[in-house]
C-alpha cells in the first residue's frame, strides 16, 4: 500500500515536470516568432529589408551586408529602440568596411616656363617625392609649387602609365595645362604658329600607350578681324564667295555647309577670329546664303552688322520683294538691312548705244601705275592724285585723267577705294564705272578677296556693287599685314576696371577659382587678347591669417591658377609671369574682415622696361 501510494506521487511529479516543460517551450517558442515578425515589419517599413532577423530564445540575431556604415549604425539603432539592447546580437558586414569609398585621384600640371604648380590627389605609393624629382628636372631653375594630397589606398588601374606619360610630356609644352587621371590624360597648351600646333600635336602622341587616352587642346592664336566681313557674288545660280568670316571652328562649318546651296564647291576658306559684332553672326550669313539662293544672281555683304544686298537687273521684282522680304523677317534684331535691285540701263534712242563714263588705273609688276579716264573737279583730280602717290609714289605714278561734270555720286570715293585694293596687287587693273567697280590681277596675299572686300566695305559701304577677279599666285612673296591691338597702358587699364568692379574669388584656402569669378577671367581674357605684345606679371596677394610660408604658397598657386585660366581661354601667355606675395603686400586692415578681404586679391601688373629697371 504504501509503496503503491509512492509509485503514483512520483508519476504525478514527472507528468507536472514535463508539462511544464513543454508549456515553458512553447512560450519561448511564441515570443521568438513574435519578435521576428515585429522586427521585421519595422525594418521593411523604414527600408532596410538589407537586414535579417533571427530570434534565439530571447536573443535577436541581426545578420546581412549593409551598403555602408551609416546604413549599418541606423538598423542597429532601430532594432536597439524596440527591444533591450541586450539581447541584439550583431552580424551584420559592409560592403566598404567604414564607409570609406576608394578616392578619385587626379593630378593637374601648370607650367609657365621655369614655374610648375602641382594640384591634385595621388596614391601614397606613386610617391610625392617621384613626381617633385621628374618636375625638377624639366631645369634647374625649375620653381615648383606643392599642392600635392595623398591617400592610403591602391592606386587603380592605368594610373601609373598615365602620371608617366604625362610628365613626360611637360617638357615638350614650356607654357600648358597637363591634367591626369586613370588611363586619361588631357593637355592645353597655345601654340605661336597653326605650323607649330600640327608638329606640336604629332610630337605629343608619339609613343603613346594603346590603353591611354590622350586628348589634345592645342590651340593657334587667333587673329582680330575688323570688320567681320562676309561677301558673296552669284550669277546665274553659282556663287563666287570673296570674303568669309567666322568666330569659331564650327561656325565656319555650319556657314560652308550653306554655301553649297549656290553651288559652291571646292576648297572654302572661313578665316576664323575674334571681333564678332554678334554670336548670332553665323545665323545672319546662313539666312543671307539662302536669300541670294533665291535671287540667283547679285551680290550680297555682311559688314559686321550691316548688310547691303546688290541684285542683278534681270531678277523680277517679284522674286526680289519677296526674299527681301523673308530675309529682313529672319535676320536676329542686331542686323540692318539695305536692298537695292539694280536698274536697268537706258539706251540712246539714236544710236542705240550706252556709253559710260569711267575712271581707271592700270598697274605694272614694276610698281608703275597709269591713270586715265574721268574725274568730276580739279580738286577732287588733285586729291585723287596725291593719294596714289601716297601709295604708290609719286615717281611711279602717271596721271591722263580728265575732268568732267555730273559724274554719279560717290565717284571720288569709289576711285580712292579702288586705287587701295590695287595697292594689294602685284599688278592689275581698276576700272570705276557709274554703278560698278571691276578688279582683275595677281596678288601675292593668298586671302586677296577679303583684304579687297574689307577695303569697299569701310571706305564705301556695304551697298558697294564690285566685282574681283583678282587670283593669288603663291610663287609671289608674301607680305603680312600684323593687326594691331590698343596700347599696353590700356590693356593694363581695362583690366584693372574690371578687377574693381569684381573680384577673382577662390574656395576657402584654395586654389580652385569660384564658377561665379569664371566670368570676369572670360573678361579679362578678352582685353589680353587685344595687346598681345605686353608684359605682364599675374600677382597673388592674401590676408595675414595663418602661417607665412602658407599664405605665399597659398597666393602662388592662386596667380598660377588664373595664368592657367587664361591659358585655357587661348590667352598667349608667353609673356606672362604670376608670383605669389603672400601676405607682403597688404592695402588694407588685417585686424578687420572688411580689411582682410581686400588683401585677398589678383592683381595684374604691366612689366615695362622702367619696372625692369627698378
Amino acid at each position: 500500500m504504501w509503496r503503491t501510494a509512492l509509485l503514483t506521487a512520483a508519476i504525478s511529479f514527472v507528468l507536472a515536470t514535463a508539462l511544464a516543460v513543454f508549456s515553458a517551450a512553447k512560450l519561448v517558442d511564441h515570443v521568438e516568432r513574435h519578435t521576428e515578425r515585429q522586427l521585421i515589419t519595422l525594418l521593411n517599413g523604414a527600408g532596410e529589408s538589407w537586414a535579417t532577423v533571427r530570434a534565439d530564445g530571447f536573443q535577436v540575431i541581426v545578420g546581412g551586408l549593409a551598403e555602408n556604415e551609416a546604413t549599418r549604425f541606423r538598423t542597429l539603432q532601430l532594432i536597439s529602440g524596440n527591444i533591450n539592447e541586450g539581447r541584439v546580437y550583431d552580424r551584420t558586414n559592409v560592403s566598404q568596411p567604414d564607409g570609406l569609398q576608394p578616392p578619385k585621384f587626379s593630378l593637374e600640371i601648370l607650367r609657365n616656363v621655369e614655374r610648375v604648380s602641382l594640384i591634385g590627389l595621388i596614391p601614397t605609393s606613386t610617391g610625392r617625392e617621384y613626381i617633385l624629382e621628374l618636375v625638377r628636372n624639366l631645369n634647374t631653375d625649375t620653381e615648383v609649387t606643392d599642392m600635392l594630397e595623398q591617400a592610403d589606398f591602391p592606386a587603380p588601374e592605368g594610373w601609373k602609365e598615365a602620371i608617366d606619360f604625362g610628365l613626360s610630356r611637360l617638357k615638350q609644352v614650356p607654357r600648358s595645362k597637363i591634367s591626369v587621371t586613370p588611363k586619361r590624360v588631357k593637355v592645353t597648351a597655345v601654340s605661336d604658329t597653326p605650323e607649330e600646333q600640327q608638329s606640336l600635336q604629332k610630337s605629343l602622341a608619339m609613343n603613346k600607350p594603346e590603353m591611354l587616352k590622350l586628348i589634345l587642346d592645342i590651340s593657334a592664336p587667333r587673329p582680330v578681324i575688323t570688320p567681320f566681313l562676309f561677301r558673296l557674288k552669284v550669277l546665274d545660280g553659282q556663287g563666287v564667295l570673296e570674303a568669309c568670316s567666322a568666330d569659331t571652328s564650327f561656325a565656319g562649318a555650319k556657314i560652308t555647309r550653306a554655301l553649297y546651296r549656290v553651288k559652291l564647291n571646292g576648297k572654302i576658306p572661313c578665316q576664323v577670329g575674334l571681333g564678332v559684332p554678334t554670336t548670332e553672326w553665323n545665323t545672319a550669313v546662313i539666312h543671307s546664303i539662302e536669300a541670294m539662293q533665291s535671287i540667283g544672281s547679285g551680290t550680297i555683304t555682311l559688314s559686321d552688322s550691316d548688310i547691303s544686298l546688290i541684285a542683278s537687273e534681270d531678277v523680277p521684282q517679284k522674286t526680289f520683294d519677296a526674299a527681301v522680304g523673308k530675309l529682313e523677317n529672319a535676320l536676329p534684331k542686331l542686323f540692318s538691312l539695305q536692298a537695292i535691285l539694280t536698274p536697268k540701263p537706258l539706251i540712246d534712242g539714236q544710236t542705240g548705244e550706252i556709253i559710260l563714263p569711267d575712271f581707271t588705273a592700270t598697274k605694272s609688276p614694276e610698281g608703275l601705275v597709269q591713270m586715265r579716264g574721268r574725274l568730276p573737279d580739279q580738286l577732287r583730280k588733285d586729291t585723287v592724285s596725291a593719294y596714289a602717290a601716297s601709295l604708290f609714289g609719286k615717281d611711279n605714278i602717271y596721271n591722263q585723267t580728265r575732268i568732267v561734270e555730273n559724274l554719279p555720286d560717290g565717284w571720288t570715293v569709289r576711285s580712292m577705294a579702288g586705287l587701295e585694293a590695287l595697292s594689294h596687287m602685284r599688278n592689275g587693273s581698276m576700272v570705276v564705272l557709274p554703278e560698278e567697280v571691276i578688279l582683275k590681277g595677281r596678288s601675292a596675299k593668298e586671302d586677296i578677296s577679303s583684304i579687297i572686300s574689307r577695303i569697299f566695305a569701310t571706305r564705301v559701304g556695304t551697298n558697294a556693287n564690285y566685282t574681283v577677279d583678282v587670283k593669288f599666285d603663291e610663287n609671289l612673296v608674301a607680305k603680312p599685314v600684323k593687326d594691331l591691338g590698343i596700347s599696353e597702358q590700356d590693356c593694363e587699364k581695362l583690366i584693372t576696371a574690371v578687377l574693381g568692379a569684381s573680384k577673382i574669388n577662390f574656395a576657402p584656402s584654395s586654389a580652385s577659382i569660384e564658377a561665379a569669378s569664371l566670368g570676369i577671367i572670360d573678361s579679362i581674357a578678352e582685353i589680353l587678347i587685344e595687346c598681345p605684345d605686353a608684359y605682364f606679371e599675374i600677382s597673388g596677394h592674401t590676408d595675414s591669417q595663418g602661417s607665412e610660408g602658407t599664405n605665399a604658397t597659398l597666393s602662388q598657386g592662386r596667380a598660377d591658377a588664373v595664368l592657367g585660366a587664361l591659358l585655357n581661354r587661348r590667352v598667349l601667355t608667353a609673356k606672362m609671369v604670376s608670383k605669389g606675395y603672400g601676405e607682403t603686400m597688404p592695402i588694407a586692415d588685417n585686424s578687420t574682415e572688411e580689411g582682410r578681404a581686400q588683401n585677398r586679391r589678383i592683381e595684374f601688373k604691366l612689366i615695362t622696361k622702367e619696372t625692369d629697371d627698378g
